[in-house]
């Protein structure tokens, strides 16, 4: 269980850093003209694609890796790397968090 909660926490600080690092990568290369300013909005979309597929995954997660991401984000919002609307979209595990929870008691009694 504990490696799950690992690479949960893991994951979720390795996409949230990579998606800081990127979109500061990108528009340092536009700036310069050595991209055209339209490919700022193709990564855009691209992006909204990956985090669309992401959810997708979601329920296939286990749950300790879902606690994992969770207190990852709750590192990441505590440190101000996440603006607010960010924030509710990471928290969408949360939702599969306690589907779970709700199954098992229920299921026990």
């Amino acid at each position: 269980m504990l490696d799950k909660f690992k690479d949960g926490l893991n994951g979720a600080l390795l996409e949230i850093v990579g998606g800081l690092i990127a979109p500061i990568l990108i528009s340092s290369l536009v700036s310069t003209a050595l991209f055209p300013s339209y490919f700022i909005w193709i990564l855009y979309l691209i992006g909204i694609g990956g985090m669309i597929s992401l959810i997708r995954e979601m329920s296939f997660w286990a749950t300790s890796y879902i606690v994992g991401w969770l207190v990852g984000i709750f590192i990441l919002a505590n440190s101000g790397l996440l603006s607010p609307i960010d924030i509710l979209i990471y928290l969408i595990p949360l939702v599969f968090l306690v589907y779970r929870v709700l199954k098992s008691f229920t299921s026990r009694y």
